[in-house]
Formats: C-alpha cells, structure tokens, sequence
C-alpha cells in the first residue's frame, strides 16, 4: 500500500457542520490547508438494541478514520470516531469512578461507583414517566 495513502488514514480536524438525520458530520483539516471531509459517519456506542446517541459540536476537534479506496488510489469512506479532553476543553468532574455526561447547558448525569450516588441536576423541567414510579 502507498505510503501517502496510509498517511491519510487517520487524520484530527474540527466539526464544520453536522446532519442529524443521516448521522453525520463535515470536518475541517486544519493542518491541510481548511481542506473540509465529505460527510463521515458519526460512530456511536451501539446502533441495534443499546443506543447511544451523540452528534459532536461544531468547532469540536476529532480523530477520523478513513478506509483504504478500492480502487487503490486515495481514501474511501470516513468515520469521526470522537473527540478527547485538552488543555482548552477540560472535563467537569475527574475521578476512576466517576460517570458524567454533560449537555452543555448546565445540565447533567453524574454517577459515583464508590459512593452508589447518583446526582440528576437539570435546568428545566424533568419528567419521570414509567407503569411505576416509586421513590423512597
């Protein structure tokens, strides 16, 4: 396999739009000159049964990956596998047994495998809705 196409493989850029409904996201390479990607698929934590869903932010930096074109001759399809913490985009809570997702307007899920203690904190409304719903 060529080395220029091996090279390209793998490649870090930022969201420059995204499209919901078919799940993916258009990224700008910075290091090539703002060149911009086709659409690439959005990879998640499952699609069948389990989903979780996620569509990065725009200006967000991401690690993308490219298979091989069939044709031999530069990159086919492309994924954005996900972003990471930075210096400039730190996360909120750090800890081995910390589970947080954040949803950028102040509202969170946090959960503490050594405490056992779930925290919800929303800023508008929560709605439980459920056959059952107990508190105790």
């Amino acid at each position: 396999m060529d080395s220029n196409i091996v090279k390209n493989l793998s490649r870090i850029g930022v969201v420059s739009s995204v499209n919901v409904a078919k799940m993916t996201a258009r990224v700008r390479f910075i290091d090539r000159d703002d060149i911009e990607s086709y659409d690439l698929h959005l990879l998640n934590r499952g699609s069948k049964t389990f989903k979780d869903y996620w569509i990065p932010a725009i200006d967000e930096q991401v690690l993308c990956l490219y298979i091989p074109n069939t044709g031999g001759r530069g990159v086919g399809e492309g994924w954005v596998l996900g972003s990471w913490f930075s210096d400039e985009d730190t996360p909120v809570q750090i800890g081995e047994t910390i589970r947080r997702v954040d949803f950028g307007d102040g509202s969170f899920i946090e959960h503490d495998r050594a405490s056992g203690n779930l925290t919800l904190h929303a800023t508008g409304d929560v709605i439980i809705t459920g056959a059952n719903v107990r508190i105790n």
